[in-house]
C-alpha cells in the first residue's frame, strides 16, 4: 500500500511539474542563438549567460507556481497515508499558517480555497485505481464532464489568488499583459491535456 501512495504520489507530482514547466516556457522567452553569435564567439559567452537566467527563470516560476499544489498534496498525502480527514488536514494546515499570513488575511483566504479543492482532487487521484496518471485520472473522474468541472472551478480559484495579490500590488501594463497570457495558456494547457486523457 505503502509503495503504491508514494508511486501515485511520484505520478501526480511529474503531471504537476510538466503542467508548469509547459506555461512557463509559454511566458518565458528563450534566447535564440544567431550567426553573429557563431561569428563573434563574444557574443556567444552573452548568450550563454542569457540561456542560464532563462533556465533560472523557468525554475523560479515552477517553483512559484507549484507552491499551492505541493502544499495540498503534502496534505492529501499525509490524510490517506495517516488516515485523517481532509477536513483535520485543512484545520491543522490553517492553524499552522495563518500566523504567517496574518497581513494578507483576504489572500490566505484565497489560497486556502484553492489548497482546499486539490487536496479534494489530490486525494481522489491517490486511492483511485490505476498505475498511470491517465488511469488515476479515468478512475477519480469517471467522464471528461466531471474532469472539466475541476478544471473550470481550479481555473477561478487560481484566478481568484492572482486577482487578490494583485490588490496588494497594482499592476502595470506589462504585469496585466502577462497576467492575461497566463490565464489563456493555463487553460488551453488543461484543455489539451484533458483532450489527450480522455480521448488520446
Amino acid at each position: 500500500m505503502a509503495h503504491n501512495l508514494e508511486k501515485r504520489r511520484a505520478l501526480i507530482w511529474h503531471q504537476e511539474r510538466i503542467l508548469a514547466y509547459d506555461l512557463a516556457k509559454v511566458l518565458i522567452h528563450k534566447p535564440k542563438v544567431t550567426v553573429w553569435m557563431i561569428m563573434l564567439p563574444l557574443l556567444f559567452l552573452f548568450f550563454i549567460q542569457d540561456l542560464k537566467k532563462y533556465k533560472a527563470a523557468i525554475g523560479n516560476f515552477t517553483d512559484g507556481f507549484l507552491k499551492n499544489k505541493k502544499i495540498a498534496l503534502d496534505l492529501a498525502l499525509k490524510s490517506v497515508r495517516e488516515d485523517i480527514s481532509l477536513e483535520a488536514m485543512r484545520t491543522e494546515w490553517i492553524s499552522e499558517s495563518q500566523p504567517a499570513a496574518a497581513e494578507q488575511p483576504e489572500l490566505f483566504k484565497k489560497q486556502t480555497d484553492e489548497i482546499v479543492w486539490l487536496m479534494n482532487h489530490f486525494r481522489r487521484l491517490l486511492t483511485a485505481g490505476g498505475q498511470s496518471y491517465e488511469a488515476l485520472i479515468k478512475s477519480a473522474y469517471c467522464s471528461l464532464s466531471a474532469y472539466q468541472d475541476f478544471i473550470d472551478t481550479l481555473f477561478d480559484l487560481e484566478n481568484a489568488v492572482i486577482r487578490t495579490a494583485l490588490t496588494f500590488n497594482p499592476p502595470d501594463e506589462n504585469t496585466r499583459e502577462l497576467v492575461s497570457l497566463m490565464q489563456s495558456a493555463i487553460r488551453k494547457i488543461r484543455q489539451r491535456e484533458r483532450d489527450r486523457l480522455f480521448h488520446g
